[in-house]
Order: C-alpha cells, then sequence, then structure tokens
C-alpha cells in the first residue's frame, strides 16, 4: 500500500511540474491516454491485490539467508541494486523476445508521454513485474530478519522514477547538472529515445531508475534531441482503447 501512495503521489508531482515546464506544450494537462492509462492502472491494481496478493505466501521459500545484511541502509541498498539490474534484464528481454514483445508493445502504444504512462501495460507484464520483487525477497532471499521499510523504499525509488522518466517536461541534458545527472540516473529525455517510433532502427535504453546497466551492456540508444514521434510503427499499432489493449486488437488500417 505504501508503494502505491508513493507512487500515485509521484505521478501527482510530475503531472504537475509536466504542466508547469512542459516538453510539448499543445499536448495539454490531461488526455485521453492520460484517462485510460489511469484507468488500466486501477484495473491492474485492484488485479494485484485481488489476485497476487493471495499467491505471495506460497512463494516464501527464503533459499538463502540474508540476515548477514544486518544494516537498514544496506538491506535497502541491496534490494535497490537488485530490483534495478533485474528490471533492466526483464525489459530487455521484453523487446527482444518476440513472445514477450507481444505483449510488451502495450505500454508502447502511448503516442503522448506523461507521468502516468507507467501505468499503462498489458496485464500480462504487470504480473511479470509483480511477482519479481517475489521472488527476489521471497523465493531467492530470505529477508524476515529485515527491516519492514527497506524493501518497501528500494520499490518506491522505481515507482517515483517511473513518473518522472515518463512525464511530459523539458529537460536538459546539456546542462552541467543534466550530464552528470544522466551519467547515473534515468530522465525524461533519456527515457523519450525508449519511446521513439522508429524503434526497430533504435531500440534500447531498458534501465528504469539506473542507467549504467544500459552503459554496461550497450543498450544506449539517446540522440541529443528529442525524436520525432512517440509510439508504435504502423505495423504493431494496437486500438487506443481499455479493452483493445488488453486483447491486442489491432488498429484498423
Amino acid at each position: 500500500m505504501t508503494g502505491a501512495l508513493v507512487q500515485c503521489g509521484a505521478i501527482g508531482t510530475f503531472m504537475v511540474l509536466g504542466a508547469l515546464y512542459a516538453r510539448h506544450p499543445a499536448q495539454g494537462f490531461i488526455t485521453r491516454d492520460t484517462l485510460l492509462n489511469l484507468a488500466n492502472g486501477a484495473v491492474l491494481f485492484a488485479f494485484r491485490a485481488g489476485v497476487i496478493a493471495g499467491a505471495v505466501g506460497w512463494m516464501e521459500i527464503g533459499l538463502i539467508d540474508a540476515s548477514a545484511v544486518a544494516s537498514p541502509i544496506a538491506q535497502f541498498a541491496l534490494a535497490f541494486v537488485m530490483l534495478d539490474f533485474t528490471r533492466y534484464w526483464l525489459h530487455r528481454a521484453h523487446h527482444r523476445v518476440d513472445a514477450l514483445w507481444m505483449f510488451h508493445r502495450v505500454h508502447h502504444m502511448s503516442e503522448r508521454l506523461d507521468s502516468t504512462s507507467g501505468l499503462r501495460m498489458h496485464v500480462v507484464d504487470f504480473v511479470q513485474l509483480a511477482f519479481l520483487p517475489v521472488v527476489l525477497f521471497g523465493a531467492l532471499l530470505n529477508t524476515s530478519s529485515w527491516a519492514p521499510w527497506s524493501i518497501v523504499a528500494a520499490l518506491s525509488v522505481g515507482g517515483v522514477f517511473d513518473a518522472f522518466q515518463h512525464a511530459n517536461m523539458r529537460w536538459n541534458p546539456h546542462t552541467t547538472f543534466g550530464r552528470m545527472w544522466g551519467r547515473v540516473f534515468n530522465n525524461p529525455h533519456f527515457h523519450a529515445w525508449h519511446h521513439t517510433r522508429d524503434g526497430s532502427a533504435c531500440d534500447g535504453n531498458y534501465g528504469n531508475t539506473l542507467v549504467i546497466w544500459d552503459r554496461m551492456f550497450g543498450s544506449v540508444v539517446t540522440q541529443p534531441e528529442l525524436p520525432e514521434a512517440f509510439g508504435l510503427e504502423p505495423d504493431q499499432a494496437i486500438e487506443n482503447s481499455l479493452v483493445a489493449m488488453q486483447l491486442l486488437q489491432r488498429r484498423a488500417g
């Protein structure tokens, strides 16, 4: 619940900042995509509360005892790095494995990005992301001795960056601060190139919070200026409605 509240707060904050410092002012504050994203997010989080939460207990195996990590700060740091690293590889697989891309393209169908865009995903993607921390900190590691806030905080950082990187907010990567930030952390300019419509020729920038994984594994595709358009190429396009995105209904014409 705490993580969801933090993410909601981040979405609201970066929606406001996107209105005050808009990357594309003509886009407006609330678009049809914004409402669809919020509706889809509400459905997915209800699904998590009603279905996924009930299955979590079955995966609390804890194969590796993690009690040696005694400091709550170290627990948070380890949880954060593990989450961000595995999210990078899962996200990369979403783009490079056809069976996963079939579902992940729902996230890329929006042609107008704002801080709600991270809520636009297929339920198959959502289940994978929801179970990732369960596998790491329930099945793989026994974290029962850890401070309760450590994993929640690590998850919350990812939620904040998810809202930030999708925001319709101006970000200058050429200033001293922008260059220093961009060496380590995600931002709206870096992630904009992940959503370029020319995805078949420019596919990369998979990191969630840290961009060091993209730099280490050769998947940086950022250009100095923003991409010309967001969304999917015509042969991949999906009808822009709540039901169609879950049914993967191809756009007519």
